[in-house]
């Protein structure tokens, strides 16, 4: 099911989520929609970001990609933490480019959930693209 939250309790339980967690706060990261099993979020690429070469440093790009698919996580009422993630970085993404991150979940299971994203460059470029495995914790409350 891929619905939409029209009450925005979800929606709003991932909202202070991210609000009160101090590392996403200090990256600056926005939350750009919120769908059942499916979120996305960006970051403007500011000098804070970068490494020696002026592009996002691999460590935000990751960051990014975890945020994104854990909060896909909660998207399904579920709390989780990260047990594993892979990534690969295909592009660059230069200082002050934002990278948008789309997480969706491909394993909604009892004890784990499997979810994956794609980051984007404002060129619509494929950057990046991860798969996490998460351990549901237990549902959200609301």
């Amino acid at each position: 099911m891929n619905k939409t939250y029209d009450d925005k309790s979800v929606s709003d339980y991932i909202n202070h989520f991210y609000d009160d967690n101090p590392f996403t706060n200090h990256l600056g990261v926005d939350i750009i929609s919120i769908n059942e099993g499916k979120v996305s979020v960006a970051l403007k690429i500011k000098h804070e970001h970068t490494n020696v070469y002026g592009i996002a440093h691999g460590g935000v790009i990751m960051s990014l990609c975890d945020m994104a698919m854990g909060a896909a996580c909660l998207s399904m009422s579920k709390k989780v933490v990260t047990i594993d993630m892979n990534i690969n970085i295909i592009k660059s993404i230069a200082q002050e480019d934002t990278a948008l991150v789309k997480g969706c979940i491909i394993h909604n299971g009892k004890s784990t959930i499997v979810a994956e994203c794609e980051v984007f460059n404002t060129a619509k470029k494929l950057c990046a693209k991860a798969r996490g495995t998460f351990f549901v914790l237990g549902p959200i409350r609301q």
